[in-house]
């Protein structure tokens, strides 16, 4: 029998060609479903992240205007309230920064050194391992794509979790939308900002500060003046700009301005701390009174008249006085050569060498009659009179 072929150009596909095609085909678009499914989802979360973004400009800007917060998002001129899977925003803010605790008149944001909400980073379900931000001026957050708002929503405390940790702490409705209670991935999209951070944006005057960083030494028997300095806060009316308080005796015959003094100065009423711009210490520390005091200054502003709630900020400075007795041998760093001066060299106030000749290497050759003669070289230790 003569077996005939096909004619040319009417082959077709077998049917175990077809299914092989018909499955790559699914394949094909079963991998640009997910794709696409992908791409959807990542670009709903950076819209998600802006809308979060936005919200936080938007309540920083209410703070500036109104110098207080509002936990009404819409009140705050936030324009969207939803995030791309239409969820509505969490908020929280610390209730000190509310109306009721914070008012424009006063204790405003700007008057406030702390609030009460607490950020915990936790690194595990139980959250025994923990970053903790305080002093929060609030939180704003998307529940993600899970639609599960999964943070703990705490009176005072909000938890939010590390990527990939299976959880879910809140339970309950908010805002007028059901929440599941089911642990999954946390993917929470959350931002806070401190209250520090929101003082710096509303540009509110700095925290008080002491200055110095020393106090000047002197000797017994010879004349002494030294001033401490503040700057920021909120300054006081009348005869000077903050209140002062100082822990730590003064030596004999040196006398603070203003005098006030206390074993502990924030036990002290506000109405006993002494009222001027800077302290100032001055006289003649008496013979015998050589040595090492500590002395630590409080200063304060008024930052909350009514109330407790100034800013307060404190330094510890030491005083040394040195006795007025002639020198033994000054120990030089190297072999110095001392170079006759026509007019005698002395220490200042400030203990600096003061000379025309040389720098810091002279020897007065005539001193006449005054007793502010000393010898001057370069040296180990503080200066001793001559």
């Amino acid at each position: 029998m003569e077996r005939r072929s096909k004619p040319k150009g009417s082959e077709g596909l077998t049917l175990i060609e077809l299914a092989i095609a018909l499955v790559i085909l699914g394949l094909l678009l079963g991998l640009g479903a997910n794709l696409v499914s992908m791409l959807t989802k990542r670009a709903k979360i950076v819209e998600s992240r802006e809308t979060v973004d936005a919200a936080v400009e938007a309540l920083i800007s209410y703070a500036a205007g109104n110098k207080c917060l509002t936990d009404n998002l819409t009140q705050a001129n936030v324009r969207k309230t939803l995030d791309a899977w239409n969820q509505p925003l969490f908020l929280r803010v610390a209730t000190e920064l509310l109306p009721g605790q914070c008012s424009i008149y006063n204790s405003t944001i700007c008057d406030r050194k702390s609030t009460g909400l607490t950020v915990k980073i936790c690194n595990d379900v139980a959250c025994t391992s923990n970053q903790t931000i305080s002093n929060v001026a609030f939180v704003v957050a998307s529940k993600g794509p899970n639609y599960n708002l999964q943070i703990m929503d705490g009176t005072n405390e909000i938890r939010v979790y590390a990527p990939g940790l299976q959880v879910d702490s809140f339970s309950g409705t908010y805002d007028g939308v059901p929440d599941p209670n089911r642990p999954e991935e946390f993917d929470d999209i959350v931002k806070w900002v401190t209250l520090d951070e929101l003082r710096t944006k509303l540009g509110c005057l700095m925290q008080i500060i002491i200055i110095n960083n020393e106090l000047p030494y002197g000797f017994e028997n010879k004349t002494y003046s030294a001033t401490v300095f503040a700057e920021g806060g909120v300054p006081f009316s009348g005869s000077g700009k903050y209140k002062w308080c100082r822990q730590g005796d003064l030596p004999s015959g040196l006398s603070a301005n203003p005098p006030t003094s206390a074993t502990n100065c924030l036990s002290l009423p506000e109405s006993s701390w002494g009222q001027a711009d800077t302290v100032t210490i001055s006289g003649t520390p008496a013979i015998g009174t050589s040595g090492s005091y500590s002395l630590t200054f409080f200063v304060r502003d008024n930052n909350d008249p009514s109330g407790s709630n100034d800013n307060i900020a404190q330094k510890t400075l030491v005083l040394t006085i040195y006795p007025l007795s002639t020198p033994t041998t000054i120990t030089t760093t190297t072999t110095t050569t001392l170079t006759p001066c026509s007019y005698c060299g002395y220490y200042d106030n400030f203990g600096r060498c003061v000379s025309k000749c040389g720098k810091d290497n002279c020897i007065p050759a005539t001193c006449g009659n005054n007793n502010r003669c000393y010898k001057c070289v370069i040296e180990i230790g503080p200066p001793q009179p001559y």
